[in-house]
């Protein structure tokens, strides 16, 4: 039996205490009841009504059903609806999720041949369901990485129903354009730290100080002031090189944190159009948007708010120095090779001033410091 199925119905009012008698006599649970003029309206089981509609003395009218049932009545009364309805998802699910057309974009129709051949082998072609964005980037790394003399960068991109794909060709510098008389020269200040070359003269040692635009490595070769070949240098010199940087952190910051209260909406945008299509209902919140429907410029996603609480805090001068730090060395560090690091730091000064930390620090730097710098050779041989 379930307990949540059941049904409203209509008796004379003048038979109000015969029928409940009966019904409490017969042990038919009655679960409200309610007058309304000359109608007597009782909340029974629904396998009870036909029990009842057989008492000879009372005329009873079916109302409401109530619960799962009514459900049920719904659905079987609009199921051509439903069923319209959902076919119009599942064919929504198909059209935005089938990709149509493939385009390289690139001038050489080699390389785009090259890149559609790969695509197809990785599932990226016409009339297959859309991959999402960790798939594509997956895809673009292994194919970068099978044609590494031929291709330098690639964006896949979902545009509606196609991938637009743009690819950019690794050019490598032929031979003829090899520079055939240069030097190594300083592009700073810096105090040599380390060294390697493989052609040219070195004009250097370990720990030398040098200026900019003395030359490091000469493509001049000599042997007792006399000249033995011209090349164009080559080789790398790194060296201790000092900044002074200055940087400023606000003592106020504010923390966001979720309070586990959510909510859903749709959010439709197009060209003109951008805007949520229920109400939000939450003041302060962050969004996760699902794509859901994309065609012909008009798309549909599907969106969770995430209601958050925000709190202004303040750093005490030890931590906004400790972050002003940290902020200058990621700076450098971030145009930092892998064979180039950061030696030693020291904050040089700090000062308050109203809601904001000012610190000038000094940090030293291990990092290449030499470029090539072409000669005429005539002008050599003139000497």
């Amino acid at each position: 039996m379930n307990r949540e199925s059941h049904l409203w119905i209509e008796a004379e009012l003048k038979q109000k205490d015969r029928l409940l008698l009966k019904c409490f006599k017969m042990k038919i649970p009655v679960y409200d009841t309610y007058e309304k003029g000359k109608s007597l309206f009782l909340k029974i089981r629904i396998e009870d009504y036909k029990i009842i509609k057989k008492f000879w003395f009372v005329k009873i009218k079916k109302k409401d059903v109530t619960g799962l049932l009514k459900v049920k009545e719904l659905m079987w009364k609009y199921h051509i609806f439903l069923f319209a309805v959902l076919f119009a998802i599942i064919l929504l699910f198909f059209l935005t999720n089938i990709m149509v057309k493939v385009e390289v974009i690139h001038s050489k129709k080699e390389i785009r041949d090259i890149v559609l051949l790969s695509l197809a082998e990785k599932g990226i072609k016409k009339n297959t369901f859309r991959k999402n964005y960790h798939e594509l980037e997956k895809i673009k790394k292994e194919i970068l990485e099978e044609y590494p003399e031929k291709l330098e960068w690639m964006e896949i991109e979902v545009k509606g129903m196609n991938y637009i794909v743009r690819v950019e060709e690794r050019k490598i510098a032929s031979l003829d354009e090899e520079k055939t008389a240069c030097h190594i020269v300083a592009t700073k200040d810096a105090l040599v730290k380390d060294m390697v070359f493989s052609k040219g003269d070195k004009m250097i040692m370990i720990n030398d100080t040098v200026k900019k635009g003395d030359i490091l490595i000469s493509g001049i070769i000599k042997k007792e002031e006399e000249i033995k070949g011209i090349v164009c240098a080559s080789g790398v010199v790194y060296g201790e090189v000092w900044y002074q940087i200055s940087a400023s952190v606000p003592l106020e910051y504010t923390v966001t944190k979720r309070t586990g209260k959510k909510r859903w909406n749709f959010r439709y945008h197009n060209s003109y159009y951008d805007d949520f299509l229920l109400k939000s209902r939450l003041d302060s919140y962050e969004e996760e948007s699902h794509p859901f429907f994309n065609l012909l410029g008009q798309e549909l996603s599907f969106i969770v708010q995430h209601e958050v609480e925000k709190e202004t805090k303040l750093y005490t001068e030890e931590e906004a120095e400790n972050i002003a730090v940290e902020t200058a060395l990621k700076k450098i560090q971030s145009s930092l090779d892998e064979k180039e690091s950061i030696i030693d730091k020291k904050v040089l000064k700090k000062e308050k001033n109203n809601s904001t930390m000012n610190v000038e620090i000094f940090v030293s730097v291990k990092e290449s410091i030499g470029e090539i710098q072409e000669f005429e050779i005539e002008e050599i041989k003139k000497e």
